[in-house]
């Protein structure tokens, strides 16, 4: 069965002041971190990179004409949201299975890959989830709220993946709320389809702040990943 990894890379990094899949991580572009994973894996046979409309030009002509990552077969503009962008990657695929991950988790491992894939192809749809360890509470503005129990909680990564009937069924259901969604996981569970979770890796961050930027270049310099 056929498996396209898609790649939203198509945030303007408000967050950060500048795209951060673009913002260098130990020598090269952290999206080329995650580039390298996905197209190492020996069960991702094709890959869909999804950018910001104004760098479509200059993402085919880096990406895709020179054949740098050969299993990048197509580069597709993004959307307003996240929501957006992952859907009309899912358009352009025509494989069984999509695999969803973000631009900015460049540590993936090949590991994580597979377990990923391979439950979604048991399920029909599977996420990397971790555990929770530390305590939980609600927050009621500048106060705690009620305690939450942890053993309940997980705290959701990507690669998630999906049969790509069941993710266009889902974008049917929901219509023009698809891009509301902050993950594929949220969007697949409100049409009414389950989706299975694998341990995730606490070395599968996030970068989202200019502190996970320095947390990820200690990693990078000290035990990459890839």
């Amino acid at each position: 069965m056929s498996v396209t990894a898609i790649i939203p890379a198509a945030g303007a990094g408000k967050r950060m002041g500048e795209p951060k899949q673009y913002m260098d991580l130990a020598g090269k572009p952290m999206l080329e971190w995650t580039l390298s994973a996905l197209s190492a894996s020996e069960i991702v046979n094709g890959i869909i990179l999804v950018v910001p409309p104004n760098d479509l030009d200059d993402m085919k002509k880096k990406y895709l004409l020179p054949r740098s990552f050969k299993k990048i077969f197509s580069v597709v503009p993004g959307g307003e949201t996240r929501g957006v962008s992952v859907y009309n990657g899912v358009k352009a695929a025509e494989s069984d299975y999509v695999l969803i991950h973000d631009a900015a988790r460049p540590f993936v491992s090949q590991s994580l890959i597979f377990r990923t894939v391979a439950s979604a192809m048991r399920n029909g749809s599977a996420t990397a989830a971790n555990n929770v360890h530390d305590t939980v509470k609600k927050k009621n503005s500048d106060f705690l709220g009620d305690a939450v129990d942890r053993n309940e909680i997980l705290t959701i990564q990507t690669p998630q993946v999906f049969k790509r009937e069941t993710l266009l069924k889902a974008y049917d259901a929901v219509g023009d709320k698809r891009g509301e969604f902050t993950d594929e996981t949220s969007l697949v569970l409100s049409a009414g389809f389950k989706v299975a979770w694998v341990e995730g890796e606490f070395t599968n961050i996030k970068i989202t702040s200019n502190s996970d930027l320095r947390l990820a270049t200690l990693i990078a310099n000290s035990n990459p990943i890839i």
